[in-house]
């Protein structure tokens, strides 16, 4: 692993929140693939301008990464391109901040083309303040500046900034044939008339868990998605089909959140998050043995409401209870993925919610029209009373949105159907 300083500050308005930050940057990091050697930390009213650290303390800073062997620093705010410049300078090794530091986590996890060219579109985007930092010296070699530089080197970064933002414009063009082929799936799956859930919540809650949990519960064999112990394992939108005590449903498992995730990212995900603003119910879960747990809850219904899904109704689960203290957890729902506890209870509820039985119609349903029943045999109570020459005599109890277009074929109540 790449050994690492990890510094941030203190700011007082932030107090309460700084230790739970360090402590989800040092996974942030390991995630990543750097070991953090050593923290170093100031309190502070507020940050350098030029340097974020007092100079006293980017002494200490620079001392620690020569002892520590250190051949990086993370800071675990987000930095200005020439604050961070200045620190290399004044330390003599690689700064990286936080949101570099995500961006760097979501490259090595990306697997399809898709998760490939959003991350590489948060990038760019990302990097386009820096690029116009970027002059020529005398001698025709490009490095740092500040925004003060004019002529050949302002040329230079415009130039790059260009090159940049057509590099944008080429790949938000693939990216939307892919989001197109996406598209066509969906209409697909929305022509099934099932109703759909997405599993969202703080990155490392265990989503992917419960999706194989529920998936190993229904039967749903040689389906599994890759699950792993660490941060952002996940950052394709998987997508199964579930069904349980005759009723079916899409599960999406969708990309974990993060405290103040970066609004590049947000920006380049959103069809990958938008799994969630399709959902007729969101699976809110939260890790039971955390003890940020509170903090994560209200960080991920922050996030569904920037998003647009903050209306969408939301059933809040409790995962790793085996490894909690069980009198501390709240809510009716507490599950264990690893031993299976509470899964079966879930299911019911998850049923329940998504296909509530609102309505029951008593219809004669031509026989050409069979397909509407085959239909709603997942999402619907249907009852077949009675065949005859005109078609099938039914009785279907469901959800009024997906029932009502068999309003044009209901009939009086008659003894004989009872």
């Amino acid at each position: 692993m790449r050994p690492a300083v990890l510094a941030g500050i203190c700011l007082k308005k932030d107090k309460d929140r700084f230790s739970a930050r360090m402590e989800e940057c040092v996974s942030l990091c390991e995630a990543c693939g750097i070991e953090v050697k050593m923290i170093v930390s100031q309190q502070s009213v507020s940050a350098d301008p030029r340097t974020a650290f007092r100079q006293g303390k980017l002494q200490e800073l620079a001392l620690t990464v020569s002892e520590t062997g250190a051949d990086a620093i993370v800071f675990a705010q987000e930095l200005p391109i020439a604050v961070m410049n200045r620190i290399q300078e004044a330390c003599g090794v690689e700064v990286i901040d936080r949101t570099a530091l995500i961006l760097d986590i979501f490259s090595l996890r990306a697997r399809t083309r898709q998760a490939r060219i959003q991350t590489e579109i948060a990038r760019l985007r990302q990097d386009l303040p820096s690029v116009a930092l970027i002059r020529t010296d005398s001698e025709g070699h490009s490095r740092g500046g500040s925004v003060t530089n004019r002529g050949a080197g302002e040329r230079r970064g415009t130039v790059l900034a260009r090159k940049n933002e057509a590099r944008i414009r080429e790949l938000e063009k693939e990216l939307g044939r892919i989001e197109q082929r996406s598209l066509q799936d969906e209409r697909r799956r929305r022509r099934t008339m099932y109703a759909r859930a997405a599993l969202v919540g703080y990155t490392n809650a265990g989503k992917s868990s419960l999706m194989n949990a529920l998936l190993e519960t229904t039967q749903a064999r040689g389906q599994t998605v890759a699950e792993k112990d660490m941060l952002f394992a996940t950052l394709d939108t998987s997508v199964r089909t579930v069904m349980y005590k005759r009723k079916t449903f899409f599960l999406y498992d969708t990309v974990g959140f993060v405290s103040d995730l970066p609004h590049t990212l947000i920006e380049a995900f959103h069809t990958t998050l938008s799994a969630a603003l399709d959902a007729d119910l969101l699976i809110h879960v939260s890790d039971a043995a955390d003890p940020q747990r509170e903090k994560k809850e209200e960080i991920t219904k922050k996030t569904l409401e920037e998003i647009g899904a903050g209306d969408i109704p939301v059933l809040t689960v409790y995962n790793k209870i085996d490894a909690a203290d069980r009198d501390t957890v709240p809510g009716k729902f507490a599950i264990s993925c690893k031993t299976k506890e509470g899964i079966e209870e879930l299911l019911e509820e998850i049923t329940a919610r998504l296909y509530p039985p609102q309505e029951e119609l008593l219809c004669r349903i031509p026989y050409e029209k069979t397909s509407l029943l085959h239909a709603l045999q997942s999402t619907a109570d249907v009852h077949i009373l009675e065949e005859n020459e005109s078609g099938m005599v039914c009785r279907v109890r469901g959800v009024h949105s997906r029932i009502r277009n068999l309003y044009q074929y209901t009939v009086k109540e008659n003894n004989s159907y009872e």
